[in-house]
């Protein structure tokens, strides 16, 4: 770390006054950390997916003794890192010193490959999103150790992924794993678009299909990440079929890919379902 970065560290690592016990939801409460989000209440032909098994968030460099101590009695057990080797992430993640949480990085954007199931159609101009993401889904190594790693994670345990800002990398993990569970396409959406603007926005887009570029008073970066995200699950869907199919072109095997799909559904403790309090829409509204 650099050294405003320490001064910072030093500002936030004290524990935060009267924090509580994290509540199962959308958003996470965690004050000294950013874009905290439950992947658990989005619908699947199986039941909504579970709470307190996929949390996505950007930096855990500056989360307090007490948010970490909150993480981890919520539930996360493990942590994986997508930061590329350059940001130092072992140094930073203040996870990879946790004595009960199990924590592993794997550079998504270390690699520039070609996929050409994901490559077949033309770019659309102007969007350098889609590049990077598609190269993303190339790195077919990534993906197969993430989701190993996934796999691995203690009977009723949760896992935290994240990379600086929670938004790119993060958010391609996360559409991968909504896409195992097979959460409706509208709803991989919404998820990914939430760390851009506020849920009611994002909902308005997406399930009540008001234009991104609607607003001209301020810039917004909604149309081009809209296009960005709906481009890469059309490559998959053109390419593999299924995300499950591409997935396990990555070389995952099937029980590794059931083993995360339980745990997204919540039937990997107790062979039932574990859903938290409401359906996405429910959740939605009520935020």
């Amino acid at each position: 770390m650099g050294f405003f970065d320490r001064i910072r560290a030093a500002l936030f690592w004290s524990d935060a006054a009267g924090a509580g016990p994290l509540e199962e939801a959308r958003k996470l409460d965690v004050p000294s950390g950013e874009n905290f989000r439950d992947l658990g209440g989005y619908d699947t032909p199986a039941g909504p997916t579970a709470y307190r098994r996929f949390i996505r968030s950007g930096s855990t460099a500056y989360l307090t003794d007490a948010d970490l101590t909150r993480l981890e009695i919520y539930g996360v057990r493990r942590v994986l890192d997508l930061r590329s080797r350059f940001e130092e992430p072992r140094s930073s993640d203040r996870f990879a010193r946790r004595r009960d949480v199990e924590w592993l990085n794997v550079p998504l954007f270390d690699y520039d490959l070609s996929d050409p199931a994901l490559t077949a159609t033309e770019v659309p101009r102007g969007n350098y999103l889609i590049d990077g993401y598609v190269t993303m889904l190339s790195n077919r190594e990534a993906i197969r150790q993430i989701f190993e790693f996934f796999a691995q994670t203690p009977p009723g345990g949760g896992v935290l992924f994240h990379c600086a800002a929670g938004m790119d990398r993060t958010g391609i993990t996360a559409m991968l794993l909504l896409g195992l569970a097979e959460v409706p396409r509208a709803q991989i959406v919404a998820d990914y678009l939430y760390s851009f603007a506020p849920i009611a926005e994002v909902d308005r887009i997406v399930f009540g299909g008001e234009r991104p570029w609607a607003r001209t008073d301020v810039w917004s970066p909604m149309p081009s990440r809209k296009e960005a995200v709906e481009f890469c699950l059309d490559r998959i869907e053109e390419g593999y079929g299924t995300t499950r199919h591409y997935l396990h072109e990555c070389g995952i095997d099937d029980a590794c890919l059931q083993t995360v799909r339980g745990m997204l559904l919540g039937s990997d403790a107790d062979g039932g379902q574990t859903a938290g309090p409401g359906s996405a829409r429910q959740e939605n509204e009520r935020e």
